[in-house]
């Protein structure tokens, strides 16, 4: 799968350079703006990101945009390492915190808020684990790669859960959407 080892390139370039990193930050942006929309993320969700690579754009922006608490869990533990010292340098270590696991077996409980990054393998797995142990009207965010790259990513088949919402994202990303699932239940019902 190579495009996932060109992303993780691409952010542990990020990790190391200041001017890199903002520039990087530009494609992410309006893909996490939307995604947050869709959601509708408050401050007081907790946020679950499943891979976060070395250079959590997804989480850290999440963060900024919305002010709500994130964790990022990866299996990667270099990429868990070069997170952790970015988020330090960044100051947001109270907000984001970054741990080594696996999304497959994570356990999910107390977060109100799951994202599924794109290079996220094997997904349909990590699916099948949050159907499990995600509490009720709990909002799991998935992105979707573009048909025509899609071979290059892992195949997440059928998901588990009924797709609430999704919303498109533009032309230049490898993201063709990010769908809305939400476990038990509609999307906005009373929590019991």
């Amino acid at each position: 799968m190579r495009i996932m080892a060109l992303t993780q390139k691409i952010e542990w370039l990020a990790n190391q350079s200041r001017l890199f990193y903002f520039l990087v930050a530009l494609y992410y942006k309006a893909i996490i703006r939307r995604e947050v929309e869709l959601a509708a993320i408050k401050p007081s969700d907790k946020i679950l990101c499943i891979g976060g690579g070395p250079c959590p754009y997804t989480a850290i922006m999440l963060h900024q945009l919305t002010g709500a608490a994130v964790t990022v869990v990866d299996n990667n533990a270099a990429c868990v390492q070069q997170s952790n010292a970015l988020i330090q340098r960044l100051g947001l270590g109270k907000t984001v915190r970054i741990v080594y696991g696996e999304g497959e077996a994570v356990d999910c409980e107390g977060f109100t808020v799951i994202h599924l990054a794109l290079q996220v393998s094997p997904k349909r797995k990590v699916l099948e684990n949050l159907l499990a142990r995600a509490g009720r009207g709990v909002k799991i965010l998935v992105r979707r790669p573009k048909t025509m790259v899609r071979g290059l990513y892992c195949d997440q088949e059928s998901c588990p859960l009924l797709c609430h919402d999704y919303v498109k994202h533009n032309f230049f990303t490898n993201v063709g959407n990010t769908a809305l699932y939400v476990k038990e239940g509609l999307y906005g019902e009373a929590q019991a």
